[in-house]
């Protein structure tokens, strides 16, 4: 048989399989789908700025660490650990701004209404309903690890919206080679969805923040601290070195020092001149005195003289004292220090003149002019009290000097160890500012290798759901039991070892089929079924009519396998047509017109006539029907099998054909040889009969287009031609 016919036919026979079968599986996933949820899907783009990015000093990231950037992100926006307090803020948002007969942005009243119905009342009176962030709070301190607990359980398992098996939903993928990470998820609430997708992005944010900045941000802030106390303890030693300075009169040791050695050189320089010159002085009116004898004596006793003489020691002290302990470059500017030069001119002018006022004597005892010999001797003596009041004045200056040197050395101590304190206070500090700028570069330069995940597409509410996909159930339904019911019956069709139609028939058994027979099983076309089974004898005497041989019975011998196949059945539809036909029919049965059991002239036979005669009282018949017993209970002489014209073997096409089956026919195939030897189907389908005699009655529209469908009349018309 052609392919194409037989697939058409295997699609013909399990029609009503298919129409009944598919239509039933379709309508249960209407009604199985009637109340299926609406669901809606929100999208966010980000753009991680990972591949594009370059470091401070040019370089690009790696593929590798590109890919295994992408990766990480994903594995957290996919981590149970953020799912967890995403379930917590979606929680958070419910209670806070939830209301039981009014959708909003944030959940629909519905579901809001389901989300009481579950919540425990502790756990509602944890809800602030003005400030989300508090509620966020005491959920927080709320949860703890126990399968009693709310909060844990409502995320641990299965849910909708808050478990964690619902938020697997969530989908992060990166688009292509680019830098942007697609963010989707679904679920049936729009509001929820919108906020998951947005609380995912926030705390992917944070989450890769915290992972990818937190090390160099913790040694900035190491650092930082470092550096404060290095500005401390710098600060410290700079203070300590200030107040010791302050304490001690220290304004730079080095300088100091060094005017305080010159002070010193120029002390004694000075006070050695004045040495000399008091020397010279005490000398000199040393001289005078014993020249001048008894007259010396009485100018020096002179009143005016000696109070001259000792205001003249005082304004020397003062303006020696003043020339030391104030510096050149003030000397000028100093107005005290000219009115005591001044008075102290004034002072030796007066000594001057008490020396010309001592006119009393006008020659000493050696006869030398007194006059000369007075001022020469009251220069002497005002010398000799400037020099002492000089030498006096040195002399405590130096001793000044000395006590400062006695203070400046173990300043010097001092401040040198501060100094090297405060230079190694200042070398760590330095350290810790360039380690905090590294630090810093390095943070930068993270910044510009990994940007900052920006949002270029935020979520937005879903105005729209995505159709609850209840058509492409249905439709999946229909031709999901189309296919399942085609690959079920084709499944059969090549492992059934029932009979059922010629083709597999002849396969199993090895016997051509001439022909089927209705039989008594098919209830729809009972009122037809005396006709179709007249039409299916009728074919199948056609078909025997040409081993009918004039002049001689034809023998056909009727053979099954077992009791029941309905041989005598079909041989009284044989028998009515033939004699229809004119045609005399005598029916020889097993067991009735001779035995079979324990009878050894049927076993031995060699022909019909060893163990069955006709009678002479009958006429001799144009047609013998031989109705043997069962091949499964009985022995069948072959002899008289190959005498006859014709072997039906009838079968019921029901029935299974086991291998005994094919055991038991082989050794009569092989001794029948050459004679004909047919299967004859019974209680056949009518597809199968309808595969012989054509369409049987009734002769309905809609039964004729798909047997001619079934036979491939694709463009056949009926239609009488003149």
């Amino acid at each position: 048989m052609d392919i194409a016919q037989y697939i058409s036919l295997f699609f013909y026979r399990i029609r009503y399989w298919l129409l009944w079968g598919s239509l039933l599986v379709t309508i249960l996933v209407i009604y199985a789908t009637q109340y299926l949820p609406f669901s809606y899907t929100v999208e966010s783009s980000i753009y991680a700025g990972v591949s594009t990015s370059v470091s401070l000093n040019g370089s690009t990231m790696s593929g590798s660490v590109v890919v295994g950037t992408f990766e990480n992100l994903i594995n957290i926006a996919k981590s149970r650990g953020l799912h967890k307090k995403v379930s917590l803020r979606l929680l958070a948002n419910a209670y806070t701004y939830g209301e039981e007969w009014h959708d909003n942005r944030y959940i629909q009243a519905k579901h809001y209404r389901q989300l009481l119905e579950i919540t425990p009342k502790e756990v509602l009176n944890l809800a602030d309903r003005k400030d989300v962030n508090k509620t966020l709070a005491n959920l927080t301190a709320y949860q703890k690890e126990d399968p009693a607990n709310f909060i844990y359980a409502i995320f641990n398992r299965p849910g909708p919206f808050y478990s964690a098996y619902a938020l697997e939903e969530i989908k992060a993928e990166r688009i292509g080679s680019s830098d942007i990470l697609n963010i989707s998820y679904t679920s049936a609430d729009p509001g929820i969805t919108q906020q998951t997708v947005e609380i995912v992005i926030e705390e992917l944010q944070d989450a890769y923040e915290i992972l990818r900045f937190k090390s160099t941000r913790d040694v900035i802030a190491y650092f930082e601290e470092q550096v404060r106390l290095a500005q401390i303890r710098l600060n410290e030693e700079e203070d300590k070195l200030l107040h010791y300075c302050i304490d001690h009169k220290v304004i730079n040791y080095y300088e100091q020092s060094e005017a305080l050695a010159g002070v010193r050189y120029a002390v004694d320089d000075r006070y050695e001149e004045a040495m000399r010159t008091y020397a010279a002085a005490v000398s000199t009116r040393k001289m005078l005195d014993d020249k001048m004898d008894v007259r010396a004596e009485i100018i020096r006793n002179n009143t005016n003289l000696l109070r001259e003489l000792d205001h003249i020691s005082q304004l020397n002290q003062k303006i020696t004292e003043k020339e030391i302990f104030v510096s050149d470059s003030l000397d000028i500017y100093s107005e005290q220090l000219k009115k005591d030069r001044v008075e102290l001119k004034k002072a030796e002018e007066n000594v001057s003149n008490i020396a010309d006022n001592l006119n009393e004597f006008n020659f000493s005892k050696e006869g030398v002019g007194i006059n000369d010999m007075v001022i020469e001797w009251l220069s002497a003596l005002v010398n000799e009290a400037k020099s002492g009041a000089e030498m006096r004045v040195l002399e405590d200056r130096r001793r000044d000097v000395f006590r400062q040197f006695a203070d400046m050395s173990p300043v010097g101590t001092m401040v040198n160890r501060m100094e090297r304190s405060i230079g190694i206070a200042e070398d760590n500090y330095r350290n810790q500012i360039n380690g905090l700028a590294d630090a810093h570069l390095q943070l930068k330069n993270l910044e510009m290798n990994t940007s900052n995940l920006q949002i270029t597409s935020p979520p937005e509410y879903p105005l729209t759901d995505n159709g609850r996909k209840r058509l492409l159930y249905v439709v999946l339904a229909f031709f999901g039991s189309l296919f399942f019911i085609t690959f079920y019956f084709l499944l059969i069709e090549l492992l059934d070892r029932t009979l059922r139609d010629p083709l597999r028939s002849k396969r199993l058994t090895g016997l051509p089929v001439i022909a089927a027979f209705n039989g008594v099983s098919n209830l729809k076309y009972r009122g037809f079924l005396k006709a179709c089974n007249r039409m299916a004898a009728a074919y199948c005497c056609r078909r025997l009519n040409q081993y009918i041989t004039p002049g001689r019975p034809t023998i056909i011998n009727l053979l099954s396998m077992e009791h029941g196949e309905g041989k005598s059945y079909l041989t009284r539809y044989f028998t009515n047509h033939w004699t229809e036909e004119g045609l005399t029919v005598r029916i020889v049965e097993a067991g009735l017109d001779f035995l079979y059991e324990d009878n050894p002239a049927y076993i031995n036979a060699q022909k019909l006539n060893d163990f069955w005669q006709l009678n002479e009282a009958e006429t001799v018949p144009n047609i013998i029907l031989v109705e043997y017993p069962p091949l499964h209970d009985a022995t069948v002489p072959l002899a008289v099998l190959k005498e006859g014209d014709v072997n039906l073997l009838v079968a019921n096409a029901s029935r299974l054909w086991r291998i005994n089956d094919s055991n038991t026919i082989r050794p009569i195939k092989e001794a029948l040889g050459d004679a004909p030897m047919f299967l004859y189907l019974n209680n056949a389908d009518r597809e199968v009969v309808e595969s012989f005699t054509g369409e049987l009655p009734p002769h309905t529209r809609i039964h004729t287009f798909f047997s001619r469908l079934a036979q491939l009349g694709l463009t056949a018309k009926k239609a009488a031609v003149r």
